[in-house]
């Protein structure tokens, strides 16, 4: 961190304003006290700490000191203030990374570093690099959406049962939105911001035959769960609280991150509402951790996606997926089959995710009839492309836009 910092101009003239700075701190003078703060390696957990003691010191008095780059010191606050500092500190990086010294106590402290091989520096932090917004949605409107999304499955299974097509996921991998954004994607609202109008011009793409065509390969040939934000959450119509009217089943789920969901006051109401428009609420990112930090049942959702792994067979986790709704559970992230051995124990009985979409690619190619012609791997990779070059090589393009083989053809 201290290369990425502008040295002072004359490093003779620093080195004596240094050694200055830490004369004053050693003075007798009670009811005072140093606070030294291991910030961590997150840029924008420095910049809030550093703009923290940055404050402190110019209301109160102190010198900020860089001793190393994980070793940061205010040499002198009125003790009061250097006390409820520390405790703020203590909040945001734990206790561990912020201690107070009381003077006389940190003398020895303060002397070792003014008599020291090495004088500390004068603490500066860089700040955040600005982005435009206008530059940020111009690259956003040129990505290619198939670099982004895929198409998933949902599979109902049942023991000894050809898997059948329940539903079909338009979802975004963040791998390649982080890559596509290179270094912008290390600030999370930077992220958040470009997945938001990505999922805009996904949704705008589905409401286009064209475009839809191409992303969904001629379909969706099952409801569609399409990953959203809060904020593109179809407006209802007045006749949408109307609840004399027969609901539409819905053709189209909004899928919400959990902490989206959650922090939506109304959902229950809104989700009533969007039924009258054909829509329906997924919520997903469900957790083993999760199921016992809230009623999961009670969430206002038709959906809910939970997320496999091994944490789920734990006592604990098992007991709170006792309150669940099996039949509104789908099972996200199924990388085995202890996976779906687990699901079907529970009584689980929709799945997707890596190891489900290799079952479907081998259910599909074992009744195709030019399956010699291709590998496993591109009959996978085909079914979840979003776009038509990305297809192509198929030569049973109406089996692979319909996913899986009817039952009993």
């Amino acid at each position: 961190m201290s290369n990425s910092r502008t040295s002072p101009p004359h490093p003779q003239v620093s080195q004596t304003s240094l050694q200055d700075a830490l004369r004053r701190a050693l003075r007798d003078e009670g009811g005072r006290a140093a606070v030294r703060v291991a910030p961590g390696p997150q840029p924008e957990a420095q910049r809030l700490v550093f703009a923290l003691l940055r404050e402190a010191s110019d209301v109160k008095g102190g010198s900020l000191l860089e001793i190393t780059p994980n070793d940061w010191l205010l040499t002198e606050l009125p003790i009061f203030e250097a006390g409820k500092l520390q405790t703020l500190l203590a909040k945001i990086l734990g206790e561990a990374s912020v201690a107070l010294l009381p003077l006389p106590a940190s003398k020895n402290l303060l002397a070792g570093l003014l008599h020291g091989s090495r004088v500390p520096q004068f603490l500066e932090v860089p700040t955040a690099e600005l982005v435009s917004p206008i530059g940020l949605d111009a690259r956003l409107d040129r990505v290619n959406l198939a670099q982004i999304y895929r198409r998933q499955n949902i599979v109902g299974i049942a023991d000894g049962l050809l898997p059948r097509l329940v539903f079909q996921r338009l979802a975004p991998e963040r791998s390649g939105l982080r890559q596509i954004l290179g270094g912008l994607a290390k600030d999370r609202a930077l992220l958040r911001h470009a997945e938001a109008q990505i999922q805009k011009r996904v949704l705008e793409a589905l409401g286009d035959e064209g475009t839809r065509q191409s992303i969904m390969g001629g379909g969706p040939i099952a409801p569609l769960f399409l990953d959203l934000p809060p904020e593109l959450l179809p407006a209802t119509s007045p006749d949408a609280n109307d609840t004399s009217l027969p609901a539409a089943a819905p053709a189209l789920y909004a899928t919400l991150a959990l902490h989206d969901a959650i922090s939506i006051s109304n959902l229950a109401s809104r989700r009533e509402a969007l039924h009258q428009e054909a829509w329906g609420i997924a919520i997903a990112g469900l957790s083993a951790s999760a199921l016992g930090l809230m009623d999961m049942d009670a969430l206002p959702a038709d959906w809910l996606i939970l997320d496999w792994s091994p944490a789920l067979e734990d006592t604990q986790a098992l007991k709170a997926l006792r309150r669940v709704d099996r039949a509104r559970l789908i099972l996200d992230g199924c990388n085995g089959e202890a996976a779906l051995t687990w699901g079907l124990s529970q009584g689980i009985q929709l799945y997707c995710g890596p190891w489900i979409e290799d079952v479907i690619a081998a259910s599909r190619m074992e009744h195709c009839s030019e399956a010699e012609l291709c590998l496993r791997s591109e009959c996978r990779a085909r079914g979840l492309a979003t776009s038509p070059p990305d297809r192509l090589g198929c030569h049973r393009p109406l089996l692979l836009e319909a996913v899986l083989p009817e039952r009993g053809s």
